[in-house]
């Protein structure tokens, strides 16, 4: 195993401590590859008009969306709460301490399978923009109402890179697009994967991923350290 530096690119914009996690032998560039825009409070508490506030589930798969609902909803939900683990949970307990959480998954295959096995009579799921067809595709196939609330949207942001990367972050398929609209990657650079949906949004590009054992970032920074190098 060589001791040399290596040369990562994390695909979002780190904070310190994160970054001190990564260790001396990793020299971490962070670039965003994706802008994040909440919808206008206003806006949202408009959508939030015809959803219960006791007695509704509701689904969340971004901590962006936790965040958009948290700034314009009034009084104290007692919501029913399926979503994705590590931050997007986080997020729920952080800003809805209230709320019960009836599952949690680490992607949305899997989250929406724990849905349907509880059979709500209807869900809110709130969203981005750029969601995935997964959640709304499996309820629809299982005659679960779903209404969808855009609460956020994403950009993509792509710009070129000129070195060549050790290994690069990946945190969503939407990222992953982004990098890929403008970049291209060596066979021998590893990318690392937050989870199942960002793999398979890699294995259009390339076939040298690692996925973190959870979807957590930290435990991405932690998976550099434990690649084969």
């Amino acid at each position: 195993m060589s001791n040399r530096p290596l040369h990562i690119l994390s695909t979002k914009l780190l904070d310190d401590a994160l970054m001190h996690r990564a260790g001396d032998r990793v020299l971490l560039d962070c670039r965003s590859f994706l802008q994040t825009q909440p919808v206008a409070p206003g806006l949202v508490a408009a959508l939030l008009a015809d959803v219960s506030l006791a007695d509704q589930e509701v689904i969340f798969t971004s901590a962006n969306a936790v965040k958009a609902v948290a700034a314009a909803v009034t009084g104290s939900p007692q919501w029913k709460v399926f979503c994705i683990e590590a931050a997007t949970r986080k997020k729920v307990q952080e800003l809805f301490p209230q709320t019960e959480i009836r599952a949690a998954a680490p992607n949305g295959a899997q989250l929406v399978n724990q849905i349907i096995r509880q059979a709500p009579d209807q869900v809110v799921f709130f969203c981005g923009n750029l969601r995935l067809d997964t959640i709304p595709d499996g309820l629809k196939k299982n005659a679960i109402p779903c209404r969808e609330k855009v609460v956020y949207e994403t950009i993509k942001t792509p710009v070129p890179v000129k070195p060549q990367y050790d290994g690069i972050l990946f945190y969503s398929p939407s990222g992953v697009a982004s990098f890929f609209a403008v970049n291209k990657i060596s066979p021998g650079t590893k990318a690392f994967s937050i989870g199942p949906s960002t793999t398979e949004a890699l294995k259009k590009y390339t076939s040298n991923i690692v996925e973190a054992p959870h979807p957590d970032v930290e435990q991405m920074i932690g998976a550099i350290a434990n690649s084969s190098w």
